[in-house]
């Protein structure tokens, strides 16, 4: 029987629940895997702060990351604090000592992921990040061990179970949007400052991670064309379904040649579309490569419990490889150098104006329009346009409408 030590640094959802889940799984790890893991220590802010679990008799709890990262007999470190600079600078600490990591930072990673997969290789210590992902999909290892000889061509879907969740408990029951972020912070799907989750930028750190992962290109979120949802209102999704569409938030990577477009807006997808249909807290990615074609995997993306099978997973696997600087990025691939193109690309557009019907007829006869149909809200299809050339076309509606009025453009999802 093998015995590791590990350290946890953070105890908060995600921390809590992989103490409840090795709890859980201990015998069935012992079982089959033939390893026991000794939670050794884990360091927090507040030693004294209430928390909902029970922790084992001979785990001690600090206020110190030391008492984790500089213990010789600490092999593995989890590190779920959700700090950025700090949580970057104690893994760095604990992968130099020599002792492989864990993690669920995503925001961590989009800036650093380069940086300590090499200080993982130079120090010989492994390095997983299954959790920063999707939540419960095990979509990095399917990627880095399943179908790593595979040629990527793009990556896209939902990969935020807060925002997914927003639209659609909105469209479900005729919610406005302020009312269903109130319930998803009550239900724990949303943090306090929801910021990261309805202005994009936790997908982005995702796809940055991804990108990094199968192209082995380093994606500064800055490189991402951004857009969240919370200036959707009920109006724009009800707009959206008489025209037979669904809003969601995608996140889309694509390559070709030597260049790389990414995105997280959301998205007019048409309602027999499997994305369409992915809704609460569920997220979904849809993997285009040469060989396997389109393959979809689905899955919890928000919630303890699901990230921290994720983060167990990593931590078996972690047990059960050679001690050697594995990463879980492609090794192949690492040497791309892709040209990144923020707006790149062309969309059909689906337009939604706030206005009635005899405000509009003049933006009708406007260039790149395709059809337009009137109604207290009134939407409209372009034809397939750059980016450049959609807010020329915006500028040009806006010229025609009354100041202030609310004009939505929603890229339609390519199947």
């Amino acid at each position: 029987m093998k015995e590791i030590n590990i350290g946890i640094l953070g105890l908060g959802t995600v921390g809590i629940g992989i103490v409840q889940l090795l709890k859980k799984r201990q015998a069935k790890i012992k079982n089959i895997y033939g390893v026991h893991f000794n939670l050794k220590t884990i360091a927090v802010r507040d030693v004294n702060k209430k928390r909902n679990v029970e922790l084992p008799a001979n785990t001690k709890l600090c206020d110190d990351d030391s008492k984790v990262i500089d213990d010789p007999d600490i092999q593995i470190v989890i590190e779920v604090t959700g700090n950025v600079d700090g949580a970057y600078h104690a893994i760095q600490r604990a992968m130099q000592s020599g002792k492989s990591v864990i993690t669920a930072n995503k925001e961590m990673l989009a800036s650093h992921i380069n940086d300590l997969n090499t200080i993982a290789k130079n120090n010989q210590v492994n390095f997983f990040y299954e959790a920063s992902v999707a939540g419960g999909i095990p979509i990095l290892r399917v990627l880095s061990e399943s179908i790593l000889t595979d040629s990527f061509e793009q990556v896209n879907g939902i990969i935020n179970g807060t925002s997914n969740y927003i639209l659609s408990e909105m469209l479900t029951n005729q919610a406005d949007y302020h009312q269903v972020l109130e319930a998803a912070q009550q239900l724990g799907y949303a943090e306090a400052n929801p910021r990261n989750d309805v202005k994009g930028y936790d997908a982005a750190y995702k796809l940055s991670i991804l990108s990094y992962l199968i192209f082995g290109q380093f994606l500064p979120v800055s490189k991402i064309r951004l857009q969240g949802i919370d200036q959707i209102s009920i109006e724009d999704l009800k707009a959206a379904q008489n025209d037979g569409y669904k809003i969601k938030l995608i996140a889309n990577l694509k390559r070709k040649h030597k260049q790389l477009t990414a995105s997280v807006v959301p998205t007019a997808i048409k309602k027999d579309e499997q994305l369409a249909n992915v809704d609460g807290v569920q997220n979904a990615i849809q993997v285009t490569s040469d060989a396997l074609g389109r393959t979809t995997y689905t899955g919890a993306g928000a919630g303890s419990l699901p990230t921290a099978n994720s983060v167990l997973s990593d931590l078996i696997a972690s047990a059960n490889t050679e001690t050697n600087g594995y990463s879980m990025a492609l090794q192949n691939d690492n040497n791309n150098d892709y040209q990144i193109i923020k707006n790149g690309g062309k969309s059909q557009y689906l337009i939604i104006i706030h206005l009635r019907d005899n405000q509009i007829n003049s933006v009708a006869k406007l260039e790149s329009i395709q059809k337009i149909k009137f109604d207290n809200i009134s939407t409209m299809m372009t034809n397939e346009i750059s980016y450049p050339e959609l807010q020329l076309l915006l500028k040009k509606i806006k010229n025609h409408v009354h100041p202030g009025t609310i004009v939505h453009a929603f890229p339609i999802f390519k199947s």
